[in-house]
């Protein structure tokens, strides 16, 4: 069993009871969502960006409930490097798609946030796209040209990025990515996931997607599909990243599947049109993942934190989760990061960053050396991540546990 070798703060229990609004050293984690806050009952799914601005933007599901109960997106903001929030706004308000629908007592769910900025449109250059789902059924994108204040009215997009037999269907939930470099430059890319059968049913076989824009967002199309269903590894909530050598490498959660482990690896050579075949059999597209990413079945987040070919000193690609061989246990518990210096080839484990009940997260780059993560956690004592917070780590942190991992 693996215990914690680096914790990032001491001060937890401290930071635990602060609001939104008060100031936090560096290293402080700080609570942005508190579960009974707000006019909510419970917040969860976050996912985070950060807006051309220097604003941080952490976007999460506000809800009434469970999964299929009413479900606000909301967001809030940091202009000061994730120190402190400013007040909730919400960003799509669910009684507004009601419309759509015969009943008017519906509970109306709005969720799975997978936004992404687009540094790269020449007319819009920082506009933020964001790719959401209405009942995990039909889908949808809005876009913020005033760094997240304000949104443009929705647009659904279901027709030309969800294959008929296809029922449940989540965007993310995690950022999505603009590549970079190479022949696919600007291309924005929106991991997702699927199941077969009726439409918004979470049952049926499990498969992960991709959807993509080549026009900054004018058009979305259908790109890669993994329709491996019977091989025993369950694709399902998927997060991406670019790496060195313009391939994309997809992480998807293994869904209770027979394979190895709870988390699979993929990777496209197309800029996400399709998923290369790997010669693992009998794992065509998804392969398990190195025993080292050991979260419990949960969505986890991934992160190019540097790379050199951006004039960094160092590659470096994060991988935040719960750790199921972690000092509280299996089971949804104890936020990890590890990461790869190598480009995938290699994981190790790196710092603790909270001890006690955690699960989905999402991360961004802060500055050079510096990272936020922002994840669901509660009380080391307690047994509900009722809070969604925000941490820092950094290099002096990784590398601290590095020489220890590696320590003759």
């Amino acid at each position: 069993m693996k215990f914690p070798r680096f914790v990032l703060t001491s001060v937890f229990l401290t930071s635990w009871i602060c609001s939104a609004t008060v100031q936090s050293t560096a290293a402080d984690p700080v609570t942005v969502f508190r579960n009974g806050s707000d006019g909510y009952k419970i917040f969860r799914i976050p996912a985070m960006v950060v807006a051309a601005n220097g604003d941080i933007l952490a976007f999460c599901e506000a809800r009434q409930g469970g999964d299929l109960s009413e479900i606000d997106l909301v967001l809030k903001r940091s202009a000061d490097g994730g120190n402190t929030w400013q007040p909730l706004a919400v960003v799509q308000e669910s009684d507004a798609f009601k419309a759509l629908y015969e009943d008017p007592n519906r509970e109306i769910s709005i969720g799975n946030a997978a936004p992404v900025v687009d540094h790269l449109d020449p007319q819009h250059p920082g506009r933020i796209w964001l790719p959401f789902t209405l009942e995990n059924d039909r889908v949808f994108v809005t876009f913020s040209d005033d760094h997240g204040h304000s949104w443009a009215p929705r647009r659904e997009i279901t027709a030309d990025v969800k294959q008929s037999q296809w029922g449940w269907y989540a965007t993310g939930p995690v950022h999505s990515i603009q590549i970079q470099r190479g022949q696919y430059k600007g291309r924005i890319v929106v991991p997702c996931d699927h199941r077969i059968g009726a439409g918004g049913h979470d049952s049926g076989d499990l498969g992960a997607h991709a959807i993509y824009s080549d026009d900054h967002g004018t058009t979305w199309k259908l790109g890669a599909v993994d329709a491996t269903y019977d091989d025993g590894l369950n694709a399902n909530e998927t997060t991406v990243i670019e790496l060195n050598d313009g391939r994309l490498y997809f992480n998807t959660r293994n869904q209770n599947g027979q394979a190895p482990g709870t988390r699979g690896d993929g990777y496209s050579r197309d800029g996400g049109q399709t998923f290369e075949r790997q010669d693992a059999q009998p794992y065509a597209i998804f392969r398990p993942s190195p025993e080292v990413l050991d979260p419990p079945v949960v969505q986890c987040s991934l992160l190019r934190a540097a790379s050199t070919r951006d004039g960094d000193n160092r590659n470096l690609i994060l991988f935040a989760g719960p750790d199921q061989n972690g000092p509280s246990g299996p089971g949804r518990s104890d936020l990890r990061i590890r990461f790869s210096t190598d480009e995938t080839e290699t994981w190790q484990d790196g710092p603790l960053l909270h001890r006690g009940p955690a699960a989905y997260s999402d991360m961004i780059r802060i500055a050079a050396g510096r990272y936020g993560v922002l994840f669901e956690a509660g009380q080391p004592s307690g047994k509900k991540y009722d809070t969604i917070v925000f941490a820092q780590v950094g290099d002096a942190e990784l590398d601290a546990e590095r020489a220890v991992e590696h320590a003759p």
